[in-house]
């Protein structure tokens, strides 16, 4: 089902240990796999199962299961299931400040500044079926396993672990110089990131396609045909994902009741959030909220 996140503002993680990741499953036949969004932390995306085709702002990737993406901060990413089984997939999200030093030495100015700076990027995916990316990609699924089993001072060795992965892109001669975009991709993505901020923000005051359009000073048809080549969603699809989203969130929490949740989230009838929330999370909301409620 969908991850619990959209564009961003939430902590992951705690603010003593940014660090978190979210597993993510999808049943055969889901299209959409990872909506349209960003955030500020830097993420690392390990398909387990599955096959996909990945969108980190205007590149395009297809990936197989072991293969694994890597997301600056600050990028537009998506995801497409492509059919023929189930996906599962691993978000890892990181602040990357939280690899640096208390005080400036050699590493830090050498290898991570550099990256926290946009000067260096790192490979935007490792393969599976590339000799060369397996080390690589098997500390990441070291990670996993540490996540999971959590022994004694795991909090360190998954931040050991992130260390040794740019070290290794770094001794591999993986890393890149950072160019430039072309200034039409740019500014493309600059209005889509615009417009799902807007969205976000004002997803309970129910804001009609006009005043969508709007923000962006576009034609209502300009305007969808613009979202959907650039979200592959349509725009009032995508704001019912954002509330959707918010409704899980409570849900999850067991706090309140479905039709709480509905109304909280910007719904006001009954059986159109349930819907959606059919369409996106793959079960109904009562469903969801008895199998979550406990935190599991």
């Amino acid at each position: 089902m969908y991850e619990y996140r959209y564009h961003e503002n939430k902590i992951h993680g705690e603010p003593d240990f940014p660090f978190h990741i979210y597993p993510v499953e999808h049943q055969a036949g889901t299209p959409c796999i990872l909506p349209i969004h960003w955030h500020n932390e830097m993420e690392i995306i390990h398909l387990a199962e599955g096959n996909a085709v990945f969108r980190i702002e205007s590149r395009e990737y297809a990936v197989r299961a072991g293969d694994t993406l890597i997301v600056h901060p600050g990028e537009l990413h998506s995801g497409d299931g492509i059919p023929g089984g189930d996906i599962r997939y691993f978000a890892i999200v990181f602040h990357f400040d939280w690899l640096s030093s208390l005080q400036p030495d050699r590493i830090q100015q050498r290898y991570l500044n550099p990256v926290a700076q946009g000067t260096v990027r790192l490979p935007s995916m490792l393969s599976a079926a590339d000799e060369r990316h397996a080390p690589l990609t098997d500390l990441v699924r070291q990670m996993l396993i540490c996540n999971e089993r959590r022994p004694p001072a795991w909090e360190m060795s998954l931040k050991a672990l992130l260390l040794m992965l740019i070290a290794e892109l770094y001794c591999r001669g993986l890393t890149l110089r950072a160019g430039e975009a072309p200034k039409r991709g740019l500014r493309y993505q600059q209005q889509i990131k615009r417009v799902l901020a807007y969205m976000e923000e004002h997803a309970d005051d129910k804001p009609d396609l006009d005043r969508l359009a709007a923000v962006l000073s576009m034609s209502r048809s300009h305007f969808c045909t613009f979202f959907k080549t650039q979200t592959g969603m349509r725009p009032m699809e995508y704001l019912n994902y954002i509330r959707v989203n918010k409704a899980a969130q409570l849900l999850r929490t067991g706090a309140c009741s479905v039709l709480e949740a509905a109304l909280e989230s910007g719904f006001q009838n009954a059986s159109y959030f349930a819907k959606w929330f059919k369409t996106f999370m793959h079960t109904t909301p009562s469903e969801f909220r008895s199998r979550y409620a406990s935190g599991l």
